[in-house]
């Protein structure tokens, strides 16, 4: 039996979600995985401070805060429960219950939290636990 084809020809397996736009614009100065200080669950995406921060995805905010570590962030549940985590904010300019899109703009680059004092996005996707957020994203190389 054939493999399923959907209309106008395009096997199913093509159809598979592709990944969606970086959430901010900048140069990756950190991957994801093995780092000096330890394993590094993100990536770190460097630009001017005050730089937007968009949702990437649609969703909805699950939590807006601050910590330590992350400083102030932002965490965005989408529709496949996926979670993507958005850290180092000068500014937070969504709140919880907030629904997203894609282009939403959701903060402002910063150095906040344990931080070089450069400005940066740190981006994390968990999908059930932490994973490459090059999976969910199309981040500059």
């Amino acid at each position: 039996m054939a493999g399923l084809v959907l209309a106008g020809g395009v096997p199913a397996e093509a159809t598979e979600r592709q990944a969606a736009p970086c959430p901010a614009s900048g140069r990756v100065t950190q991957e994801f995985g093995p780092a000096p200080s330890g394993f590094h669950y993100g990536l770190d995406i460097a630009n001017a401070a005050g730089s937007p921060v968009k949702a990437g995805l649609a969703g909805k905010v699950s939590s807006s805060d601050s910590s330590g570590a992350l400083g102030q962030f932002i965490v965005v549940t989408h529709p496949d429960a996926t979670k993507t985590v958005y850290g180092h904010l000068r500014k937070r300019s969504v709140g919880v219950g907030t629904a997203v899109n894609g282009s939403t703009k959701i903060g402002e680059m910063g150095a906040t939290g344990t931080s070089d004092g450069r400005a940066r996005l740190h981006l994390e996707v968990i999908d059930r636990e932490r994973v490459n957020p090059r999976l969910k994203y199309t981040c500059p190389r």
